[in-house]
Parts: C-alpha cells; structure tokens; sequence
C-alpha cells in the first residue's frame, strides 16, 4: 500500500499532516457548530433537519477519497493516452535509436502526462539504478495503475527476455495495444448509452418536481420565490453532476489541436464570439425597453431571451463548419501520409521531391495546407517549424500528435514507408472510434432537446395553472380571510417574477446542455451554441403553446 501511494507521487506523511488531518478538524468544527449553533433554528425542516448534520461528510469525503481520486486520475491520464503512446513508440522503434534513448524522448513529452512520468521512472531505472529494460518495465507493470499499460509492460518484459528483436516486438504491439484501447473506448460509450436514460429519468423528475413545487405555494402560502431559487439549485446540482461524471466516463479525444498556439481560425472565431455578444447585449436592452418601458411590443419574457441569443449563431455556425472541415481532413490524413510514406521510401528518402508530387493529387480539405506545407518545406529555413506549422493550421489535434511521430521518427533515421504504415494504421483506427462516438453524441443531442420541451412543458403548464386559479379567486367578492387558510393568493409581481426565473432556468439547462454535448464529441463550446439557441427556442415555444392550452382549457383570462 505504502509503495503504491509513494509511486502515485504522494507522500504519506505529508498526505496525513496537510490533507487528512486539516479535513477531520474542519469536518468537527463544522459539526459542532451545526449541532449547537444551528440545529435548535432549523425545526421548521422537520426530520429532514437530521440531514444538515451530514454536511460535515463532504468537507471530509475529499480527503478520505484523495488517494483514490489521484489513483484514477492517473489511470485515465494513461488510458487516455496509450493510442498515442504506442503509435509514437513503434514509429521510433523503426529507426535505429538506443532503446532507453527512445524510453528518455517519450519520458520528455508532457503531452503524455502520467504516462510520461511512468516513462521517466523506467529511464531512470535504466540510467541510474542501472536495471535492463526488462526488469525497468517488470517492476512499474506492478505498481502502475492502469491495466492496459501494466499488460504492455509484462508482455514487453518476457519478449525481451526471451530474446526477441525489439522492433518486430512493437510492431506486433501495435495492434495487440489498439485493440485493448478500442475495447476501453467502447466500453465507455456503452456507458453513455446506459447513462443517457438515466439522464432523461433524473431530469424529467426534477421537472414534474418543480411542477408540484410551482403550484404548492398557491396550496400552502410558502413564498413561491424560495420554492424557485430551490428549484434552480436543484437543476444546477443535477446539471453540473452530468457534466462532471460525463468528464470521468467519456474518452478524453479532443477534436482541435492541442498546442496552445492561436490560429487564424481562433482569431477568426473569438473575434466573431465577441460580435454576437456585444449583439446579444444590445437586442436584449432594446427588447426590455421595448417591452417594459415603453410598451411599443407585448412580449413574453422567453421570447425576449430566445430572440436576443440569435447573434450566437454566427460564432456557432462558423465553429460547427470548422469541425466539420477537421473532421473531414481527419478522414484524408491516413491517405496522405501512407502516400508520402511510400513515394519517400521509392525516393530514397527525399521528402521534400515527394510532397511536391503529391500537391498535384486530390487529398480534399487537406489539399490546401499540403500545399502550404510543401512552400515552406521549399523556403529551406526551418523544416521542423514547417511541419509543426501544418499541424497546428489544420486545427486537428489526431493530424498535430500524428504528424510529429511521423517526422520526428524519419528524422531520427527510420524508414518513410514503415513509419507510415504505423501512424496510417492507428489513425484510421481512431477515426472509426469516432464514427460511434458521433452517433452517440447525435442521439444525446435529440434526448436533449426532448427533455427541454419536458421541462418546458412541466413548468410552463404548472405557472399557467397558478396564474389562472391566480385570476380567478383575485377575482371573486370573498374576503381574504375566508379563504386564506384554503388557497393562497400570489401577488402579481410574484408570478412576473417566476415567469422571469422559469426562463432562466430554460437558458441555464440549454447552456449546460450544450456543455455536455460538446465533452461528449470532443469539441468546442462555441460550435455547441447553435444547440444553445435551439433548445431555448423549443423552449420558449413548447412553453408558449403549453400557457395557451392551459388557459384555454381552464376558460380564464390570457397568458
């Protein structure tokens, strides 16, 4: 236990003085004032007022979890990345550098995380303990957390005490590790599959919960103001637990490059983001004046907000299509280096005449950054920057981590045609796991916009109920006090303010909607705002339609 927490990178002294000990003194102190302070004013809650003691659980459930928590992570980090990791290792491993050589470049790559930091204890068991690759990779298969690698790291060990070449070793490898990662890629969407009917089960309850909590002012005399602001707090918590266990479950696969640099797109992008929301702002201040000030429109609340979001659509839009053209060159990569792989190998290595032969072919929205690449190849002044420059200009990041392996490896001496065939293999091999995952993401989208038009309809037809029988008995000759233990009247300034928050609370769910759509496909946040303005024009319909039937079935007053 001792040895596994030390090779998480936690030191248990440390752990026990700075994490576990602070917890369980702030967890007392906080139950203590809970029970002696608080507990005697909170009556009103009855038998749910033992709940609030349990509070003190959550500032030490962290604690007690630290190590487990650390312990996942890394195994996700090494999950995540193993695709990567081993591609990078066979394309290495094509040309003739030293074995703890390659163990020290793959150590250097923080692209890698946990993964270069197990690299890193297996070159240092090599350099300083002076320990052969086979008892390096024995002794972290024990220790380290994640499975795939651990079996990696055992095969690796017996094949080379066996004596086995090493390169036809991590070429066999290639597959044996792939299908294992597409095994834990699928696994994960299976997952989500599961996870996405509980979603709809724990969201459309809380809306015919907020329902009931919507018409209980009217029935009990609780404000219904402090019944919304839970409501929102309820929705949020649920929302937020979405997003946070969709973090955990699905693969982490991000669809833009990863470098850290701004592209032309980027600018391009946050340019037009900064647009639609200087746009948004104005709509939305000339539409409240508009309505509530000068009364030249009469429009619903939810109408005011799905009209002012419009000008997110031009940011989205240009987002979506710039996914769609990454996806696309994705889908022409493999193709394009396999060719440049095999014309070098026939060149006798001569990169540089054979990307100029291959700006004459077709490779479709790649066609023009292959290009691009072959002019600045062509300048002679840095050819690794020239590379380096058209990974990150495709905005894809499959086409950025690839692209490096490839050339870092012919630049160390390797074959063109061999190297090729591994990158090429391993990237078709993600590209049809991302076939799945849009689909999955594609129905995800269409359970979303489901849900929305639940709630709406869930909400909206429980604040027309109120507001009508609202109307009706503000509306009789009866004194206040004889029906005041009965039913509730709700002051009208009340019911515009729950109109206002219900709509709210429509725009916070398609927000956070989208949020999880987007760690779902791996995209951005901006391409997922057209789903933004989407579901809160469903939204805003569904509850429109919903308040029209409501009052026309109960023959009172307008909306």
């Amino acid at each position: 236990m001792g040895m596994n927490v030390r090779h998480l990178g936690i030191n248990v002294e440390r752990y026990l003085k700075f994490i576990l000990l602070p917890s369980l003194l702030g967890a007392l102190v906080l139950f203590f004032l809970i029970y002696f302070v608080l507990y005697s004013s909170l009556e009103f809650l009855g038998m749910f007022r033992l709940l609030v003691l349990f509070v003190p659980l959550f500032l030490l459930l962290p604690a007690l979890l630290y190590i487990k928590m650390v312990e996942v992570r890394m195994k996700n980090e090494i999950d995540s990345n193993i695709h990567f990791y081993i591609t990078h290792m066979g394309a290495l491993s094509t040309s003739e550098i030293d074995r703890k050589e390659l163990m020290k470049i793959l150590s250097e790559r923080k692209e890698y995380k946990a993964l270069a930091e197990e690299t890193r204890k297996i070159f240092l068991l090599m350099d300083k303990w002076r320990r052969n690759l086979a008892q390096a990779c024995r002794f972290i298969a024990k220790r380290t957390p994640s499975k795939i690698f651990s079996d990696f790291l055992d095969r690796m060990a017996h094949e080379l005490d066996s004596g086995e070449d090493f390169k036809e070793f991590i070429k066999r490898e290639q597959k044996v590790v792939m299908e294992d990662f597409v095994t834990l890629y699928n696994g994960k969407m299976y997952s989500i599959d599961i996870f996405k009917e509980i979603y709809v089960s724990i969201i459309l309850s809380l809306s015919f919960f907020a329902a009931f909590a919507i018409i209980m002012p009217f029935l009990t005399g609780i404000s219904i103001k402090f019944t919304l602001y839970l409501i929102m707090i309820f929705f949020f918590i649920a929302e937020i637990g979405v997003m946070i266990y969709l973090k955990a479950v699905v693969p982490e696969d991000p669809l833009w490059q990863t470098s850290g640099e701004y592209t032309i797109v980027d600018r391009r992008l946050y340019r037009l983001f900064a647009v639609s929301m200087v746009l948004f702002l104005i709509v939305f201040t000339a539409l409240l004046f508009a309505n509530y000030v000068y009364g030249l429109i009469n429009l619903p609340f939810m109408f005011i907000v799905a009209i002012s979001i419009l000008p997110l659509l031009i940011p989205g839009y240009a987002a979506k299509k710039e996914e769609k053209l990454i996806m696309e060159k994705d889908r022409n990569a493999p193709s394009f280096i396999m060719s440049l792989g095999a014309s070098a190998s026939a060149r006798g290595g001569n990169i540089l005449e054979s990307l100029k032969y291959l700006t004459t072919h077709d490779f479709g929205a790649l066609t023009e950054d292959i290009r691009a690449l072959y002019r600045r190849l062509n300048s002679r002044i840095n050819k690794r920057r020239a590379w380096e420059k058209f990974a990150i200009s495709t905005n894809s990041n499959l086409i950025y981590r690839f692209t490096d392996m490839f050339v870092e490896a012919i630049s160390l001496g390797a074959e063109p045609i061999d190297v090729a065939e591994i990158v090429a293999e391993n990237f078709i091999t993600i590209n049809n796991l991302r076939k799945r995952r849009a689909q999955t993401t594609g129905s995800f989208i269409g359970i979303a916009y489901g849900v929305i038009i639940g709630i709406s309809f869930a909400l909206y037809i429980s604040f027309g109920v109120v507001q009508s029988m609202n109307s009706l008995y503000s509306s009789l000759d009866i004194p206040t006090e004889m029906i005041g233990n009965i039913l509730h009247i709700v002051p009208q300034e009340d019911l515009h303010f729950v109109s206002n928050l219900i709509t709210l609370l429509m725009l916070l769910h398609a927000i956070l909607s989208t949020f999880a759509i987007k760690i779902m496909d791996g995209g951005r946040f901006m391409a997922g705002l057209v789903h933004t303005v989407g579901m809160m024009w469903v939204a805003a319909i569904s509850g429109y339609i919903s308040q029209l039937a409501i009052t026309s079935l109960l023959n009172i007053g307008g909306i």
